[in-house]
This record gives structure tokens, sequence and C-alpha cells, in this order.
């Protein structure tokens, strides 16, 4: 999960190849506050399945990016599939660390900490630093080992 402005998020899956990491949105808004389910059927996640990161995904948002090999698409055709996306090249990044500090405002969504990345502005990236919320159950030492090394 990504915080963008003061309140909003939105859901991500990232793709992480030798030269870049790419970042699709695969959801909107989402809300912990169940008196919300009224503006669509798919902004509350269900307590039950919070700590599965598959059940923030919206289904049909994703499955645009199935058909793809990543190791072989370039950040120009990536950017074509959503205009929320981002992709970071690996030579703008500077720095990688996790936090396993809550994220504030997370309310009693499972979380497992923070990544960080910081990078150099760019045409398919437009922030300098960038924060992800590793939302429901996913292993934090597997997502830095893919990262490992792409600092240069």
């Amino acid at each position: 999960m990504e915080y963008i402005n003061l309140f909003g998020n939105r859901i991500l899956k990232v793709w992480i190849t030798p030269n870049y990491i790419f970042a699709a949105k695969v959801k909107g808004l989402t809300s912990e506050i169940t008196g919300y389910a009224f503006i669509d059927e798919n902004f509350v996640i269900d307590p039950v399945f919070r700590e599965d990161p598959k059940a923030y995904v919206n289904p049909k948002e994703e499955n645009k990016y199935h058909s793809f090999f990543f190791d072989k698409l370039t950040p120009k055709q990536f950017m074509k599939l959503g205009v929320e996306n981002f992709v970071l090249t690996k030579k703008s990044v500077s720095n990688i660390f996790f936090t396993p500090k809550k994220k504030w405002g997370m309310g009693n969504y499972p979380h497992q900490g923070r990544i960080f990345i910081e990078t150099s502005k760019e045409e398919f990236n437009k922030k300098k630093k960038r924060e992800f919320i590793i939302i429901g159950n996913q292993d934090v030492e597997q997502i830095m080992k893919a990262l490992d090394g792409f600092i240069i």
C-alpha cells in the first residue's frame, strides 16, 4: 500500500526485475471503517481476510498484468497500462531500507512495517522517496532479499 496525499491510499502490486521496480495500482482507496462500504463494495476489507494481501487487490485490475514478461517489459510499455503506475530504475535508487515501525493512521490494518526507497526523479517516477506499507501477512525478508543488490 502507498499513501497518497494526506488521507488517500492505493494498493500496489510490485514486480522486481534486475533493472526495474514496476509498481501498478491494483486497487484504489481502501478503509477498515465498515460504515463506508456504501461507496464501493470493495472499499472495505472484511476483517476475516485482512491478513491475506490478495484480499486487497482488485482482480480485474491485476489481470491486466498477467500476460507480461516483466524482464522484457520497458517502462514506457508498462506506463501505458495505468496512469497511476510508476517505475523505479536501478540507476535512480540511492537507498532502500525497512522499518518494522507501524504506519501512523493504519488503524487495525495488519501490516509488517514499511519499506522506503529513495530515488532521483525520472520520467516514470515523480517522487524522490517512496514508502511501501507491507499490508497483510507478507514475507518482508523475502522482499528485502529481492531488493538486495538493487543499489549500485
